[in-house]
């Protein structure tokens, strides 16, 4: 099964995000970035939220039945499925957040979606597939169509895109540069063509191998029988790694049967690879374990006694000149006890026990001790969805919680402080509708003090008002434009957030205020004022405004 999870981090450009699926939907994993995380039986080498890792106790589930178990989101919310910066709510209706987009943003054209996969790829309700990506310059989101794929249970992306469907066939996403077809596909539409050599396919991973001064990466790929194929780097040629059966886990150049037993096998060489292919050996210094996961510098194990142990990369040095430090043989983590899961998270590590804690400690340090001082983050925690520098979880009563660096706003929080130590809270997903037709915004809803605010240019144009903003003063104006109705102007200064209604101040309950640019203005203050009946339906989660 896969076990990985993606980024809405970095690179959210590039449209990828990370994920889990509904019950009801085939694998979900995410829009992220390019480089692996870990989660859903599939954006890099963890668990699905909700779930236990992936087990050696029983055989691997198929991709449809690791998406029925990957999240258990809590019948308290709204929300069917969530991933590091998605989720879907049971309206049918999808969100995103990072970069721009500050806080959970409904993308409409996305509505009826039944599952997300990293790349940006989205199942629909109809079977079709779309592909989104968001612009880091603009808040500009644009989906367009998929072909050549019917159906995704893995996805893989570093050089290539390369998608597992549901019958185990693997498709290699068409690129400029690649010539996999004779023809250049249309602009706006994202073409699949079939891998040969490779099916029954179940998970895809890759892994960084050195050889003398060349880094090449490679794909691998879990088959049905459990055995492990794996390219050359470049697509052209795939065969099985040797010694490597009955495997239920990859992560990258790890591998877990289904008695418990973790297989590794070489990631640098002094030249080219030996002549008898890649050889897999048995990693003797563990016990029975029941999940693996690795982050490309640090390896966790839990085993079956739901133990942790460590092994590979800690780091020291400073920003931009981080330098990792290798430890082969693994550490047992003994300051915990009953752990349900595992992570490695920019660089601290993160553990999930069984009564739903969620605990840190650092991997900033010369070598792992056996008792690390863990910090308690979080209780009452039911999922978590990890990325390669932050995580969401989401708690017993639904609400989600995001933990790590924001630097481009990843937790949803609706700032862009590079770092939150402790948790904070993802923005609810709040719709908009005017006279009973939902108003897609540039960036969603925004409540501080209990109070609702949209960005300056998304909705009160709509009611009839002419909006502006002087860049000198950083003064933002919105007047009434209808004539049969007494004059009015709004002013905000964007700097103090003074409000000024037809030149006199007013005193509002909270400051409008400014988020990456963009100012926020109160909806239901100046809604009333242009006219407009404004009503808060809580069941649906939705601001209805009226205005005749």
């Amino acid at each position: 099964m896969n076990t990985k999870m993606w980024v809405t981090g970095t690179l959210l450009s590039l449209g990828v995000l990370s994920g889990v699926l509904p019950a009801n939907a085939g694998m979900i994993s995410a829009a992220g970035t390019a480089a692996e995380t870990g989660t859903v039986a599939a954006i890099g080498g963890t668990a699905a939220a909700g779930t236990d890792s992936a087990s050696s106790e029983a055989s691997a589930p198929t991709p449809a039945a690791a998406a029925a178990q990957a999240v258990k989101t809590s019948s308290a919310s709204s929300i069917t499925a969530f991933g590091a910066g998605w989720l879907l709510k049971n309206d049918g209706s999808f969100w995103i957040w990072d970069y721009n987009q500050s806080v959970p943003t409904q993308v409409p054209a996305l509505t009826g979606a039944v599952a997300s996969y990293p790349g940006g790829f989205a199942v629909m309700n109809d079977g079709s597939i779309k592909h989104w990506y968001n612009d880091y310059y603009t808040p500009a989101i644009t989906v367009e169509p998929v072909s050549g794929i019917s159906s995704i249970a893995d996805v893989q992306i570093w050089n290539n895109t390369v998608v597992a469907d549901t019958e185990g066939a693997v498709h290699v996403m068409v690129r400029t540069d690649d010539p996999y077809i004779s023809a250049i596909p249309p602009e706006d539409e994202v073409v699949f063509v079939p891998l040969e050599g490779i099916d029954h396919v179940t998970d895809i991973g890759r892994f960084s191998e050195i050889r003398s001064d060349m880094i090449d990466t490679r794909n691998t790929f879990l088959k049905d029988d459990g055995t492990v194929w794996v390219d050359d780097g470049k697509l052209k040629t795939i065969a099985p790694i040797v010694n490597l059966q009955n495997i239920v886990q990859v992560a990258e150049n790890y591998a877990l049967d289904k008695d418990g037993a973790v297989w590794t096998w070489p990631d640098s060489y002094a030249y080219d690879l030996p002549a008898g292919g890649t050889i897999a050996t048995k990693f003797s210094a563990l016990p029975s374990i029941r999940s693996i996961k690795h982050n490309k510098n640090s390896t966790l194990a839990i085993d079956s006694q739901s133990q942790l142990w460590f092994w590979g990369g800690t780091v020291t040095g400073y920003s931009d000149g981080w330098v990792y430090e290798n430890h082969p043989d693994p550490v047992l983590i003994k300051s915990l006890e009953n752990v349900k899961d595992a992570f490695v998270v920019e660089h601290s590590l993160i553990v999930w026990t069984k009564d739903n804690k969620v605990y840190e400690t650092t991997i900033a340090r010369d070598s792992m001790p056996s008792n690390p001082e863990f910090t308690l983050l979080a209780a009452d925690v039911t999922a978590i969805l990890p990325d390669v520098r932050h995580m969401i979880m989401q708690k017993g009563d639904g609400s989600l919680w995001g933990w790590g660096v924001n630097k481009n706003a990843e937790l949803g929080y609706g700032d862009y402080e590079f770092m939150h130590a402790t948790p904070v809270p993802v923005q609810k997903p709040i719709a908009v509708s005017l006279n009973g037709e939902n108003v897609p915004l540039t960036s969603g809803v925004i409540t501080r003090g209990g109070q609702n605010f949209v960005p300056l240019r998304s909705f009160f144009d709509k009611l009839g008002a002419e909006i502006g903003f002087d860049g000198t003063t950083k003064l933002a104006t919105v007047k009434r434009t209808d004539t049969s109705l007494p004059a009015l102007s709004i002013s905000v200064n964007a700097k103090t957030g003074e409000t000024r209604l037809n030149g006199q101040a007013v005193k509002l309950e909270n400051t409008p205020f400014t988020v990456n640019g963009v100012l926020y203005l109160p909806l239901r203050f100046i809604s009333e004022k242009l006219g407009a009946t404004v009503q808060w339906l809580p069941q649906e989660e939705r601001i209805a405004v009226t205005m005749k």
